[in-house]
């Protein structure tokens, strides 16, 4: 039996106050992504994995008619407890990205947002989001990442090292983008590459503490409690032997990026 896909349910009511995108970012991106719509003359499209609508309720406010899939409702109800009359309505359905509940060549423009990695079975999902792009059609695929060095990027390390002391064998294996990107380039896709926005960001060592005790990053989740709680007072320790002050800034340099993808 094949393992489901990650659902962010039980983050609903945290996900917007955690992952929210500064606004001009927001609106970087949306213009971005409107401009790629209009060049293909799409007033409408598919969002796989809407969630909270983060993407989606921006460009429904510039009217665009998103169609969203997710397997999260509560994330969904998130979404249409902020929409407004400003917004295009959008239609929501509860569905998983390896069986699309659409006709083949249904869509003009379909938008993800690092949401691969998310699906075991990914190239079932990427199948099926070539099968409902008509033709001439634009996957839009955006994701948010590190311009640069990360104070807080040895954490990552830190928690490799302690998982793999305690011999954690992790369930599913995530797709990386070099596969993604082989997979729709083998598609017959040519992609081209744009930065929507760039900000700084600050936190500090306490911070990104908080957030790794209230397992905030979705790579926490599927880590067994005991597993996790045994990990926890040696991060801690980690944290307070490499940064000292626990309320020293922490900077990152971050980027949203978009890729156009369109298909022969």
């Amino acid at each position: 039996m094949s393992q489901p896909s990650l659902s962010f349910d039980h983050a609903a009511d945290f996900y917007d106050a955690t992952r929210a995108l500064p606004d001009h970012a927001i609106a970087g991106l949306t213009d971005a992504l409107l401009h790629e719509l209009h060049a293909v003359g799409a007033p409408r499209a598919l969002e796989v994995g809407v969630g909270t609508g983060r993407i989606a309720r921006p460009l429904a406010a510039r009217g665009i008619r998103v169609s969203g899939i997710d397997i999260a409702p509560r994330m969904m109800h998130r979404l249409a407890e902020q929409l407004g009359p400003q917004h295009t309505p959008p239609d929501l359905i509860l569905a998983d990205g390896t069986a699309l509940p659409f006709a083949s060549h249904s869509f003009p423009a379909v938008v993800i947002s690092h949401i691969l990695h998310l699906i075991p079975d990914w190239q079932r999902a990427v199948a099926e989001i070539l099968r409902v792009l008509s033709p001439g059609a634009v996957l839009l695929s955006t994701y948010e990442e590190n311009d640069g060095p990360s104070d807080w990027d040895p954490s990552a390390a830190k928690w490799t090292e302690m998982l793999d002391a305690r011999a954690y064998i992790r369930p599913r294996t995530r797709a990386n983008s070099e596969s993604i990107n082989a997979a729709l380039t083998a598609a017959g896709g040519a992609c081209e590459a744009a930065t929507a926005a760039e900000w700084d960001e600050t936190s500090t060592p306490g911070q990104e503490l908080d957030y790794a005790r209230n397992r905030i990053h979705s790579w926490s989740w599927e880590i067994p409690d005991d597993i996790f709680l045994d990990c926890l007072p040696e991060f801690e320790r980690w944290a307070l032997d490499t940064f000292g002050d626990l309320q020293r800034p922490l900077h990152r340099r971050a980027a949203q990026r978009l890729q156009t993808w369109r298909f022969a």
